[in-house]
């Protein structure tokens, strides 16, 4: 079944629902095994209760709104974000516009205007949700006046019980290159999305061809070096070596790019989205003394690559 989303850009939007739904509410920036844990648990009362499940969340970024702050990097930007989100079958996405007007509310008329009139039977919350004006709502002010209509079940975020799995954390593990780590909090290999764009073709030039992503959404990039994963083109998988940098070696660039060399690949993807999956660092990106040196480098990083990937 096909996930149904909803925008609410406006409170008054929101209509008293008779249909009854269980509910998890939060950013959820990255899925990671924390939001795994609420929106599992949320399937479970749904499908004890035989009603939908719903997955509450907010866009643009509450913290960016209240912090005045624009261009702030996400894991899962909202498209990604919903894509995940529907790869573990809740049935529907309220997405509520985050402005003066939501944040303003206090938590009493939140509970009100928002949760029980979306229908909400059971809410699902991790341990630190906070609501309403200045987050002055939280769990136990909702199981104390609110729990005999909306029971509210508190999920654990804590990583095999003795590390707390959040975003902040999930985000550090990527702008420090160490994607391994970033797996074990996501259960996933951290990935990005982009357009191949036309480049130099200084890399073909060598034997290494690359494609030149320009990375459309706002996404976090992992630290300047040399990385192996997957890149996934038109709905294919291939093992590929990315390169996070400035090309100190040649064709320097003032910006950081996003290249990726695709093994075993060699159709022309101009204009195509391709999307790319970090699994390990390899190495730093390195200015090398001749072309030469440098093609032995990436001989190299080829080879780990490949026995490296499953």
């Amino acid at each position: 079944m096909v996930m149904k989303k909803t925008m609410i850009t406006q409170i008054a939007q929101i209509n008293l629902r008779q249909n009854r739904s269980v509910a998890c509410i939060g950013f959820f920036d990255g899925i990671h095994l924390g939001h795994q844990a609420l929106i599992h648990k949320t399937k479970e009362r749904s499908e004890a209760l035989g009603i939908p499940s719903m997955l509450i969340t907010f866009n643009p970024d509450p913290w960016s709104v209240i912090h005045k702050k624009s261009s702030v990097k996400h894991i899962t930007p909202l498209k990604t974000k919903l894509e995940v989100i529907e790869s573990y079958g809740i049935d529907e996405v309220i997405i509520l516009k985050f402005d003066q007007n939501l944040s303003s509310l206090s938590p009493d008329d939140f509970v009100f205007k928002v949760l029980i009139s979306l229908g909400i039977q059971e809410l699902v919350v991790g341990e630190d949700f906070k609501f309403g004006f200045r987050g002055k709502g939280n769990v136990n002010f909702l199981k104390e006046h609110y729990g005999a209509i909306m029971p509210t079940h508190v999920v654990d975020l804590l990583l095999d019980h003795k590390i707390k799995i959040g975003s902040t954390t999930v985000t550090q593990t990527i702008v420090n290159g160490k994607l391994e780590e970033t797996h074990k909090l996501l259960g996933r290999d951290y990935r990005i999305s982009g357009i191949v764009v036309d480049g130099a073709k200084q890399g073909r030039r060598i034997g290494f061809p690359t494609a030149n992503m320009h990375v459309y959404d706002e996404f976090v990039l992992p630290k300047v070096g040399v990385y192996a994963g997957y890149t996934i083109v038109r709905g294919k998988k291939y093992k590929s070596i990315i390169n996070i940098g400035y090309n100190p070696t040649f064709n320097t660039r003032e910006k950081v790019s996003v290249e990726t060399h695709i093994l075993d690949f060699n159709k022309v993807i101009y204009g195509e989205v391709i999307h790319q999956e970090f699994t390990f660092r390899i190495r730093d990106e390195l200015k090398f003394d001749s072309i030469d040196e440098l093609i032995d480098q990436m001989k190299d990083d080829e080879r780990i690559a490949r026995e490296n990937l499953k």
